[in-house]
């Protein structure tokens, strides 16, 4: 922002000194002054070459600033939102969180790195270019800003009813943006829905609304430029006349008549540059009003990392929990024990908590009374380093197969991969094409759902923790692959970790140490 400013001021530097030499090279030629015409010509040959050399840096700088504010605004935003408090749903939908980290982002460094500095040199044109035409002439200074003045108040009557246009705008392409992320993630349920003209409709109904607010915007905004468009002519025909009558009476020269008419537009230029970046201001307000938002997540509490060195126990003792804005809690003065180094199976019908159980274990959730614990510690987020968990459904991320495994550990050999495939029954990879480098799509497109799971449980097996929790890991696969899957998971982890095992499956609850019914 330093730099753009003084690079502003070198600019309205540059600029009236080509307005003074103007004036000083007609006067030479008019006879009005005596001055030698070459080292004038000379030095207003210089100052254009000022001139171009720093708009065109201005320009290579405007750019380069904003897309780096643009980088770190939305770094620190991403990296507070992934680290924000979980409470068992999300606060913003994703297709609107990305639109705010996308567009109101990108409104926000144009409002940090071209509208601040914008205001600071505007005013110092305006100020600069106010003292010149001041000793030439202060009537026609006073006349300027008492025509632009006006110009700029009667736009303004229209600023707030362009803000409400503009929030209601970025608000609607919010939704329209989830509506296409949803609908391509699941588009394969759309087509057998038969649900696609429905979406189609849907997306029509946003597009259109979004379309009337911003014809109303731009009517609004027509309005206010066209009392700005007539303030400004009205000052051109101003300095025009003023410098007609001066030439008549003999109290402007024609060096003063060319610096009337460039120093008009250094004066109201300002002025109405002010009249423009108000409504800029006024729209970059919604964007910043929805960042805060996000800023204002509450950031899940930091602990010091607690390493276990060996298969811990588990001790959930009288938990209660209840989601935000639901009166009945899904666990009530739940209490169970995980042995150090067993298989215990968690088990239920549908809906009772047995998922939420394993968040409050993993300190994703926080119980609103009683106490868990994991080798004797209290779980949270210090503990997390613990844990091998493999979620419920598919959690493959874009990708190849191969990134996928690292995301778990990004040391891990050749060796470690093979190794935990093989555990996960996914030796099929390696049948693939392109093995460990195939390309799989969003949520594991390209791969059927047994093969996904298999390769979220090797991802899983790579981490280092004493902890293995699987939540429904084996519901896509066949009978003869899960009791495969159980025996190397017995065989290799078996009084080695902690293994939790959320399934509804016989295989499973027959091969368990111990159930936990929940419900």
């Amino acid at each position: 922002m330093l730099v753009s400013i003084l690079v502003g001021g070198v600019r309205i530097g540059a600029s009236l000194g080509f307005v003074a030499l103007s004036r000083l090279l007609v006067d030479i030629a008019t006879g009005v002054s005596d001055a030698r015409i070459g080292p004038a010509i000379a030095l207003f040959v210089s100052v254009l070459a000022l001139q171009i050399s720093v708009n065109l840096f201005a320009q290579w700088w405007d750019s380069y600033s904003h897309v780096k504010a643009q980088n770190l605004l939305r770094m620190k935003l991403f990296s507070h939102v992934l680290e924000s408090r979980w409470d068992g749903r999300e606060k913003f939908l994703s297709g609107d969180t990305v639109n705010r980290l996308e567009e109101d982002i990108r409104v926000l460094a144009e409002l940090t790195m071209n509208w601040f500095p914008g205001i600071v040199i505007t005013l110092m044109q305006l100020l600069a270019a106010s003292v010149y035409l001041m000793s030439m002439a202060p009537g026609l200074l006073w006349l300027l800003l008492l025509l632009m003045a006006s110009a700029v108040f009667g736009s303004k009557l229209f600023f707030r009813q362009i803000r409400k246009l503009q929030a209601a705008i970025r608000s609607r392409e919010s939704d329209l943006q989830q509506l296409m992320q949803e609908s391509l993630q699941h588009r394969v349920l759309m087509l057998t829905l038969s649900g696609v003209e429905r979406v189609l409709d849907k997306f029509g109904w946003y597009q259109q609304d979004i379309e009337n607010n911003t014809r109303k915007r731009l009517n609004y905004n027509a309005v206010a430029r066209g009392l700005m468009f007539l303030g400004f002519q009205a000052g051109h025909v101003a300095a025009f006349l003023w410098g007609i009558f001066g030439i008549r009476g003999g109290t402007v020269t024609y060096g003063m008549m060319t610096a009337f008419m460039q120093l008009v537009g250094q004066v109201q230029r300002p002025i109405a540059d002010l009249g423009r970046q108000v409504p800029a201001f006024i729209n970059a307000l919604a964007s910043v009003e929805r960042l805060m938002e996000l800023q204002e997540l509450e950031k899940e509490p930091q602990a010091a990392a607690v390493h276990l060195t060996a298969a811990p126990e588990i001790v959930v003792d009288r938990v209660s929990f209840a989601y935000p804005q639901q009166e009945q809690p899904v666990l009530r003065d739940f209490s169970c024990r995980f042995p150090a180094g067993s298989l215990t199976a968690v088990a239920g019908p549908t809906g009772v908590g047995k998922s939420t159980l394993i968040r409050l274990v993993l300190g994703l959730l926080k119980p609103s009374s009683g106490s868990i614990t994991v080798g004797g510690h209290p779980c949270g987020a210090g503990l997390r380093e613990n844990f091998m968990y493999i979620p419920q459904g598919n959690s493959l991320l874009s990708g190849t197969i191969r990134s996928n495994l690292l995301l778990a550990d990004p040391s891990a050999s050749d060796q470690q991969l093979r190794e935990a495939l093989e555990t996960a029954v996914a030796q099929f990879v390696y049948t693939l094409p392109d093995g460990l480098d195939t390309v799989c799509g969003e949520v594991g497109s390209g791969l059927s759902e047994g093969q996904s799971q298999r390769i979220a449980i090797a991802r899983a097996l790579l981490r280092k923790g004493g902890v293995l929790i699987l939540d429904e890991s084996t519901s896509a696969l066949d009978a003869a692959t899960e009791q495969l899957l159980l025996q190397n998971l017995h065989a290799r982890y078996h009084g080695k970790k902690t293994i939790l095992f959320i399934s509804h499956r016989e295989a499973v609850i027959s091969s368990a140490d111990h159930t936990v019914t929940v419900g």
